[in-house]
């Protein structure tokens, strides 16, 4: 089931919103939660909601066998070892198995492989990162040992953030399963980010993505200059509003239910530097590798040469969980490149750069040579297309084919309120950020909105997430 969709905005979310307010009591109102999210879950592909049963339970026995291993350090970590090898085992059987074997072959010299049909388990590498999250935070004691299964199952599945994060962890989300607060202000603040978070996805995502399908399904050696230019910034501008839509359509739901996710994008498209971009871009991802890899790793206590090490190990890791194929491991190298120059010698010369305006233009370019990376299908794709982009040619295909009057509406539009008007208008962010104000303004304009993405909702085939592919 979509966010996006006429059943969940009209159906699913009203029906559960009322059940769950009549419901007495914080344990009724936890079972009514679990029961709408696995039935959330499991509305388009029943059978995998039993990997997060499955997970739920391996993790919950896993949480009890640790603690009363108690002061014995060696077999504590040797039980944290096996837990998370097995959850990123699972993990890995459904995302990388044909791709590891594909590499196996390929490396033997063997040809004819045929991959198996493993179906990706949708949100699965989102629940993992959770259930991981859930492991090590009682390994380290940040929190006690989860005795009560359906509060660990609630953690888990919970559905604003089930599909496509944000990732929440563990220390963060278990004190709200057993004592948070709701009220109107809160839940019509809910309101106000689900609408404006279904807003991006409908008007400015699903419009570009349109565009950049119908052109991506060209012969892309085809394509002129100004075609993938034009084809990469509405690509960029898609998975933007895509994802931070998503995550706002999450953060709003659980503020109707009485939870506080924390911000998952912070205008990343401002950014200065690639380090900056990385800190305002999927925010909870970030923090994730940061907390349950960098620093294990060493972060940056060890010197120079191994904090480069570790910053190269996490985007590697970054490109890997996005996905199994070559195109992503470079994304995550490619990444991971730019970020250790800046550690060591770039960083600076940013920021003793008098012209800050070429700080930006850098950090875009590399964002959308990244974003081409990120979107194609293979690296030959992404050769042909630097190709066309760094040497001019026209193409067989005219860019006014492409941009209609309504698209360059959009863009303009969408290139304005991804940051630049934010930045310039802080009483606007301020105002849809505040909790505790919803006027009669706010009202017409989420009513007018709201509108607006029920007709688009019944006009439009074209729904799916970006990241519902990881």
């Amino acid at each position: 089931m979509l966010f996006s969709s006429l059943t969940f905005v009209w159906f699913f979310l009203p029906a559960l919103a009322l059940v769950y307010y009549l419901a007495p009591g914080r344990k009724l109102k936890n079972a009514v939660l679990l029961i709408a999210s696995l039935l959330f879950y499991s509305w388009g592909e029943p059978r995998y909601v039993a990997l997060v049963i499955l997970s739920i339970l391996f993790n919950y026995l896993f949480g009890l066998a640790i603690g009363r291993l108690g002061d014995r350090t060696g077999l504590k970590r040797a039980a944290l070892a096996l837990c998370i090898g097995a959850n990123l085992c699972l993990l890995g059987y459904f995302k990388y198995f044909n791709f590891f074997l594909e590499l196996a072959h390929t490396v033997m010299g063997k040809e004819g492989f045929i991959p198996r049909n493993i179906a990706l388990p949708i949100g699965i590498s989102f629940y993992t990162f959770q259930a991981v999250s859930y492991i090590a935070d009682i390994y380290r004691g940040v929190k006690p040992i989860q005795k009560k299964i359906f509060r660990l199952a609630l953690y888990i599945s919970l559905f604003p953030q089930i599909l496509s994060g944000p990732i929440v962890k563990y220390n963060e989300l278990e004190p709200q399963i057993g004592e948070r607060r709701e009220s109107i202000s809160m839940h019509a603040y809910g309101i106000r980010r689900f609408v404006y978070g279904l807003a991006k996805k409908m008007v400015f995502a699903n419009m570009f993505g349109q565009v950049v399908d119908r052109i991506w399904g060209l012969p892309l050696e085809q394509l002129g200059t100004a075609v993938v230019w034009f084809t990469i910034l509405l690509y960029s501008l898609q998975i933007y509003y895509d994802f931070s839509g998503y995550s706002d359509m999450a953060i709003g739901l659980g503020r109707m239910f009485g939870f506080t996710y924390q911000e998952n994008f912070n205008y990343p498209y401002l950014s200065a530097s690639i380090s900056e971009f990385w800190r305002r871009w999927h925010i909870s991802l970030s923090t994730w590798f940061k907390q349950y890899l960098y620093i294990p790793l060493g972060g940056n206590r060890k010197g120079l040469t191994r904090t480069c090490i570790n910053l190269s190990v996490v985007f590697l890791a970054t490109g890997l969980w996005h996905g199994a194929s070559m195109n992503f491991i470079c994304w995550g190298i490619y990444y991971g490149i730019f970020i250790v120059a800046e550690r060591l010698w770039l960083g600076k010369v940013l920021e003793k750069n008098p012209c800050k305006a070429l700080n930006h233009v850098y950090t875009l370019l590399v964002v959308m040579f990244g974003w081409l990376l990120f979107r194609v299908g293979s690296l030959h794709q992404a050769k042909v297309l630097v190709t066309a982009m760094l040497s001019p040619r026209a193409g067989l295909w005219n860019l006014r084919i492409f941009m209609d009057n309504r698209i360059i509406f959009l863009l303009v539009l969408a290139v304005c309120f991804c940051g630049p008007v934010q930045k310039l208008f802080p009483g606007l962010t301020k105002r849809l950020y505040d909790e505790e104000r919803t006027g009669a303004l706010d009202v017409a304009v989420m009513a007018a909105l709201l509108l607006l993405c029920t007709v688009l909702m019944v006009s439009s085939t074209y729904q799916a997430f970006i990241y519902f592919r990881f």
